[in-house]
């Protein structure tokens, strides 16, 4: 089994409010089945991750809380985030308008900083919903490791592996149970 040094995550993160939007199932449950925390905590990531890897896990802000819950579950240290301005209209939210979704960076083993000298500010036009932008793997690719593998992944990426209820996943995720 193939034991990955680089997984970006985009779980299919399940909101707790009692209505979305137009209707109780509009917003992510209206899209694609969402996930709780602790069914997500129960993928096998550790089976998958190899000693020394690195995570990128979506995470939008009413949820961080359950992010870094997830991240630390998946035995991953927290170390940094990536910022997506979306540009869009006026945004989604309960709270203010959000305009804003984080890539968080966490890291088991030994993986060297990446001293990068980019910004880790992402501003693209939003797109389809859950639909993350191209212009992450422009920045990350260049200092992550291989093999690496998107989960919940929608589309294909030269040098990925994927994993999603979209998409021909190139792994079976029960193998890792």
């Amino acid at each position: 089994m193939m034991k990955y040094k680089t997984i970006l995550v985009d779980p299919p993160w399940q909101y707790r409010n009692k209505k979305t939007g137009g209707s109780m199932i509009s917003g992510s449950e209206s899209k694609y089945p969402t996930m709780s925390l602790d069914e997500l905590l129960k993928l096998p990531i550790q089976n998958l991750s190899d000693r020394d890897c690195v995570l990128f896990l979506w995470a939008t802000t009413p949820l961080l809380p359950e992010a870094f819950q997830l991240m630390k579950g998946w035995n991953f240290t927290y170390k940094t985030a990536i910022f997506w301005r979306k540009i869009m209209s006026l945004g989604m939210g309960f709270w203010f308008r959000g305009q804003m979704e984080m890539c968080l960076l966490g890291i088991k083993g030994k993986v060297k900083a990446f001293r990068a000298q980019r910004c880790n500010v992402i501003q693209s036009k939003a797109l389809k919903h859950s639909q993350k932008p191209v212009e992450l793997y422009d920045l990350i690719e260049p200092y992550i490791l291989d093999p690496k593998i998107e989960l919940f992944a929608r589309n294909r990426r030269e040098g990925w592996d994927v994993w999603g209820n979209e998409i021909d996943n190139d792994i079976n995720m029960e193998d890792y149970i």
